[in-house]
């Protein structure tokens, strides 16, 4: 009621302010004294109503509660305050959004002097230097920022972030182990980790630490691009320590993978046991069965590393000779097949299976041109070579070669067709 009974008296007094001024040109006239009289323009009155009516509020509400009052004046100055500090820190965000350094630093040093500012801005602008600085200039500013906050835990995970982005091994390694005490559990940690026990080549560790990622955090490592490398370096920990993943449990695979990709890579984990012991008979016959189940040309490669390494036996080699009678006959099989006899100097049976492979046109892999080429060489088919060459190599390859290299089949970038090897 009294909120609008003094509305109703400031209407009034507007009102009565505006029929003196169209009395007076716009002009308030105050006779004080005599013949001493102040023109006022009527906006100057309407203002000045205000601002007194201001004033002998606050000059009431001063003296009824002057604690209230001041703490009123301190909750203004403090809204003011944070309003240029979130100012700021837009600023800033900007300013790493658009990758403007200038800017960047700028508001940087602005939010620097601010006991309050937050410290994952200090961490996006120690991370956001990356770009712009030299690697020793940003891991002393690093060094710098840890010294001041030497208890913030997310500054040191930071600091551990960029190591890995640089592919700083030796200062990983010296700040692993605190991390692995202060953060156990964190994935970018055991991320981190693992890329070290990667670089390192330490199969069995880095595997046991993706399997980690892999069963606690499956939505953020089941990406194809993770477990593509995961299988690769589970290849590589059964060919380095066979006896130790003889057992390995594959069941946290079963999520992200098919049953076919799990048999694959637990056939592939038994042939590496049986190749570190020397039976090459038993794991040749795993390969090339592998092999007629999915198709994959790498168990082809796998199966070629198995013959080397038993002195091309003719008793691995006939693993290879028994799939042809196969109803699942792949001409890959016979190629590999074909090079076999090649190294073991069978030139004849190596032309025999060339001849009986038939591809679609213009299909024909550049290794069977070339063993061709290498078999007609040893037979001194010289009448043939011409063709051969011409079939084996396009016609703008053949161009680039210098006429003084004339021997460029020998040095070939294929698998090895030297047959002393």
């Amino acid at each position: 009621m009294k909120s609008l009974l003094g509305f109703a008296l400031l209407l009034l007094l507007i009102s009565g302010l505006g029929y003196f001024a169209l009395l007076n040109n716009h002009n308030v006239a105050v006779h004080l004294y005599g013949s001493f009289t102040l023109q006022f323009a009527v906006w100057t009155m309407i203002l000045g109503c205000f601002a007194l009516g201001f004033l002998l509020s606050e000059s009431r509400f001063l003296f009824s509660s002057p604690q209230s009052w001041i703490n009123r004046l301190r909750k203004i100055w403090k809204n003011r305050g944070e309003r240029q500090r979130l100012g700021r820190q837009d600023h800033f965000r900007k300013a790493l959004l658009e990758g403007n350094y200038t800017e960047m630093e700028k508001n940087f040093r602005l939010l620097e002097k601010d006991p309050e500012a937050l410290i994952h801005l200090k961490i996006q602008h120690l991370e956001q230097l990356r770009f712009f600085e030299s690697k020793e200039e940003v891991f002393r500013r690093y060094d710098e920022a840890i010294s001041d906050q030497p208890n913030q835990l997310e500054l040191e995970l930071s600091f551990f972030r960029m190591l890995l982005w640089q592919k700083d091994w030796s200062g990983l390694e010296e700040h692993s182990t605190r991390m692995k005490k202060k953060f156990p559990d964190h994935p970018e940690v055991l991320e981190g980790l693992s890329r070290m026990m990667e670089q390192e080549q330490n199969w069995k560790q880095c595997v046991e630490l993706e399997r980690r990622l892999l069963e606690e955090f499956p939505k953020n490592f089941g990406e194809s691009f993770f477990l593509d490398k995961h299988i690769e370096h589970l290849k590589k920990a059964f060919q380095h320590d066979p006896e130790d993943f003889q057992d390995w449990d594959f069941s946290y695979l079963k999520p992200f993978l098919s049953e076919i990709q799990i048999h694959t890579l637990q056939t592939i984990g038994k042939i590496e046991l049986q190749r570190s012991r020397e039976e090459y008979e038993k794991a040749s016959v795993l390969c090339t069965k592998l092999f007629l189940e999915n198709g994959e040309t790498e168990i082809l490669h796998l199966w070629e590393e198995l013959f080397l390494e038993s002195n091309k036996s003719s008793i691995v080699l006939d693993s290879l000779k028994q799939t042809q009678s196969s109803k699942k006959i792949n001409p890959y099989i016979s190629l590999m097949l074909a090079k076999a006899h090649y190294l073991r100097m069978e030139y004849e049976k190596a032309s025999v299976v060339l001849s009986r492979l038939k591809w679609p046109d213009g299909n024909t892999p550049e290794l069977q041109h070339a063993l061709n080429l290498l078999i007609a060489r040893h037979e001194k088919r010289e009448q043939e070579m011409p063709y051969l060459l011409s079939e084996w190599l396009p016609e703008k390859r053949l161009l680039d070669i210098p006429l003084e290299n004339m021997k460029f089949f020998e040095s070939s970038p294929l698998l090895e067709m030297n047959p002393n090897t």
